[in-house]
Parts: C-alpha cells; sequence; structure tokens
C-alpha cells in the first residue's frame, strides 16, 4: 500500500500542469497591463464576435502592442494559435475613484454604506457616474449587478435636508478633526456643499454634506 500510495505522488508531481483557459478579453488585458502609462487604466477590450465566445490557453495568445498606448481607442494586433489575426479596439481612459456596488442591488433599495465600494477604474464618461459621496440614503432605480460602477441614472438620490435641520459638524484642522453639531442654513442634498451654523459659536462654516447628515468642513 505505501508503494502504491508513492507512485501516486510520484505520477501526480509528473503530470504536467495545464494553463486554465480563459476569455480572450482577459488574456489581452493581462497582457496589455504593463504597456498602459501610470494614470491610466484599461476601460474596455472589444473582442470581435469570431474570438469573445471562446475560452483559451494564455501561450495561444500572443498580442502586439503599437508604439506606444495613450488615451483612446488604439487597437492591438491579436493572433490565437490556429486563426488569423485581428486587430482589437481598447479603450484606454483616465484612472478615477468610482463607486461600485458591492452586491447585487434590486431596484427600490435604499442604499446603505454596506452596498458600495470606492474603486479605482478606467472611465471615459466619468460624469456620468453617480458622486459617491451622495449614493448613502439614494434610492436604486432599477436592479444594478454587483461590481458594476453606479451611475446618476441608476439611483434616485436622497431628498435635499431642509434648512434649519440639525446636523453633524466635523471641523478639519490637519490632523486635528473637531466634532460638533451645527444647523443648515440653506436646504442642501448629501454630496452638495452646505453652510451651517455652529450651535456652540453661531458662526456659520461652509463644507459639504455627507450622508446620512454630517457636515465635512476641510
Amino acid at each position: 500500500m505505501k508503494a502504491l500510495l508513492s507512485l501516486l505522488v510520484v505520477v501526480a508531481l509528473a503530470t504536467p500542469a495545464f494553463a486554465e483557459k480563459q476569455p480572450v478579453a482577459d488574456i489581452v488585458r493581462d497582457q496589455l497591463y504593463s504597456w498602459v502609462p501610470a494614470g491610466l487604466g484599461i476601460e474596455k477590450i472589444h473582442v470581435p464576435a469570431s474570438l469573445a465566445k471562446g475560452a483559451y490557453e494564455p501561450e495561444a495568445v500572443t498580442v502586439e502592442v503599437p508604439r506606444e498606448l495613450k488615451a483612446g481607442r488604439p487597437s492591438v494586433k491579436v493572433t490565437v494559435k490556429g486563426k488569423s489575426a485581428v486587430f482589437v479596439p481598447v479603450s484606454i481612459a483616465k484612472l478615477v475613484d468610482v463607486a461600485v456596488a458591492t452586491r447585487a442591488i434590486a431596484a427600490g433599495t435604499v442604499m446603505t454604506a454596506d452596498d458600495v465600494a470606492i474603486e479605482q477604474r478606467a472611465a471615459s464618461n466619468a460624469s456620468a457616474l453617480a458622486p459617491a459621496i451622495a449614493l448613502i440614503g439614494a434610492k436604486a432605480t432599477h436592479d444594478i449587478a454587483k461590481g458594476r460602477a453606479i451611475a446618476s441614472a441608476d439611483v434616485a438620490l436622497a431628498p435635499p435636508l431642509a434648512r434649519g435641520t440639525q446636523v453633524a459638524l466635523e471641523l478639519h484642522r490637519g490632523s486635528v478633526v473637531i466634532r460638533g453639531t451645527a444647523t443648515l442654513e440653506a436646504p442642501a442634498r448629501p454630496g452638495s456643499a452646505a453652510s451651517a451654523r455652529v450651535v456652540s459659536t453661531k458662526t456659520v462654516v461652509h463644507g459639504v454634506l455627507q450622508a446620512p447628515g454630517t457636515l465635512v468642513v476641510e
């Protein structure tokens, strides 16, 4: 029995490991990673239908990169073993902080901090994305898939807080944070600039209203 087990171990160790097959888009992304300039990222790889459905071993795919990759939609030459080479467009954009759904969010859900994470992603349409600071308390207008960047069209933002609403105050002075309470001088929506009067000193401060009701003054 001991000899049989030893034989099985030897056979297992001698068996060559085969690379797991992957979609072409993933292989191309991995090969292009080191070619993308700092501050930019790959937003999307526009794989043609002839390659999109298959899965291949990474060693079977060769990617030829132009002299320099820049923001925009350059094409790279992709050759899959046994197939003719094709030119594949690649969308490259600036890396920005993006609010991403941490789990599947059903339509009508009022979002909490557990539903959203901030990630750096390439985004050519950054202006269409929802401001992360305003998402807590926002309501999903339709189903949002896990891992998806949340766009402004995906949510209905929370209604503005009325003038006179009492909010928590965080006054940042270097590494020091002074906390207190204040009342809003005008209606303000989470994620927007707001002015409030400090309860203890009656002075007016200006900052950004963060959900669910905290005014942060830098």
